[in-house]
């Protein structure tokens, strides 16, 4: 797959028995997205923070998968991540369910966890350094507001997932292609919203998976995901 062949320079992990892979394409995008030439010191906090809950989103996603009896693996790239599960057995669209969740979730734990660990801190009158500042910034903003975002019912984020698997307990005739169908106009208001508040990566984004959706419906007999 374009992107996710394995390279050289691969960063080559294992987290409980969890195969983890990091292509170099995942530091460069997360080094882009956090640029601030002044201070490469927030940059680094920024990679940092990213990483940790890039890793801890995905594992949510395979530990419930492994836990469902489907072996997985997890890739890190283009700044962000993807889980790969073997699902020979056992699919239903409630499992499939738990496991798109499992990612944004385990996400809204670890920004609990660090709102807690912020408010410790405060009620013990440290004072807030700067860094600590930019660290609970950036894991907010990674963990609460996208990790809404990646509940938005679009293809392919865990939210269009969700989406799917709720159609197909509906019974709908083609709970892919309606996925797809719905994924277009909200990725399209989405996109159309980012790019009016001057947020062009996001924009960017989601034009592009408005544009894959859209892609997806032209060919009605196959499925890209």
């Amino acid at each position: 797959m374009f992107g996710l062949d394995a390279t050289p320079f691969d960063v080559r992990l294992v987290a409980f028995r969890i195969p983890i892979r990091i292509h170099p394409s995942f530091w460069l995008v997360s080094v882009l997205l956090g640029w601030e030439p002044e201070h490469l010191d927030y940059v680094f906090l920024w990679v940092m923070c990213l990483f940790v809950s890039i890793i801890v989103h995905e594992l949510g996603h395979a530990l419930v998968a492994e836990a469902l009896g489907w072996p997985a693996e997890i890739v890190l790239y283009f700044g962000g991540g993807l889980t790969f599960s073997q699902r020979h057995s056992g699919r239903t669209p409630w499992r499939e369910m738990a496991v798109a969740l499992a990612g944004p979730f385990a996400g809204f734990g670890l920004y609990a966890l660090v709102l807690i660990i912020h408010r410790l801190l405060n009620s013990n009158g440290l004072l807030i350094h700067e860094y600590r500042f930019v660290v609970v910034a950036s894991l907010v903003w990674i963990n609460l507001y996208w990790g809404l975002v990646n509940l938005l019912p679009v293809l392919p984020l865990d939210g269009g997932n969700v989406c799917r698997s709720l159609l197909e307990l509906l019974r709908v005739r083609d709970p892919q292609r309606l996925a797809c169908q719905i994924s277009v106009p909200v990725a399209g208001a989405i996109a159309a919203y980012f790019f009016s508040i001057d947020a062009r990566f996001a924009g960017i984004m989601f034009a592009m998976m408005c544009l894959q959706n859209i892609a997806s419906l032209q060919q009605p007999n196959r499925s890209p995901w």
